[in-house]
């Protein structure tokens, strides 16, 4: 498969690549946003591992956002993003979900976690070619069930956010939804969405 990791640090991303190096892999790097969407247009990656904070805004998400936003019309489309979370961690990783990452990862990111987050990407993207390759009517019932796998991947990635947040905040509703970003009405429409439950203390 055809990878593409960007991040603006040369030493990040020269670790990255020894982290996800394989023979059947073709991996190229991106020093910032506008070579990342120059590659996504010149080639079609199957995976991006996207870092949210890069110059000239490294401390918000910008132009991590930027990249996703353009994957949608590039030539790289159909390719899962995976996205490294260092400042303000759990908002930004909730900004990347919205538009259209396929999972978030916290810096400083254990090697095991990064490929047990691109085999998942593997798997997705095997699936979705074996249903593309699907002719007639199986075809069609099979673009369904890939636009609704697409939209149960995006909720996944929601809800494992959210419980990470719940957990890391003692259940406190008011901090979850400062670090989200959001309103405390949205925090329990998302509890309620994902049937999440307080969990029980002792005495």
């Amino acid at each position: 498969m055809n990878i593409l990791i960007v991040d603006d640090d040369l030493a990040i991303r020269e670790m990255l690549v020894l982290a996800v190096m394989n023979p059947e892999d073709y991996i190229e790097q991106a020093a910032n946003a506008r070579q990342a969407i120059t590659c996504l247009n010149q080639k079609p990656f199957d995976i991006v591992i996207l870092d949210m904070g890069m110059p000239p805004d490294q401390h918000t998400p910008k132009q991590g956002i930027d990249v996703l936003d353009a994957v949608p019309t590039s030539n790289s489309m159909d390719c899962k993003v995976i996205v490294l979370t260092g400042q303000d961690p759990q908002k930004t990783a909730y900004q990347a979900i919205k538009h259209g990452a396929f999972d978030f990862l916290t810096k400083p990111i254990a090697k095991s976690t990064l490929l047990q987050s691109i085999d998942r990407a593997k798997l997705f993207l095997n699936n979705h070619l074996l249903q593309k390759n699907t002719e007639g009517v199986q075809k069609i019932a099979m673009d369904v069930e890939l636009g609704q796998g697409v939209k149960s991947v995006r909720n996944a990635a929601e809800k494992k956010l959210l419980m990470q947040v719940l957990h890391d905040s003692d259940f406190n509703v008011h901090q979850v939804a400062r670090c989200l970003g959001l309103k405390r009405e949205n925090v329990y429409y998302l509890i309620n969405k994902y049937a999440i439950e307080r969990p029980e203390t002792d005495g």
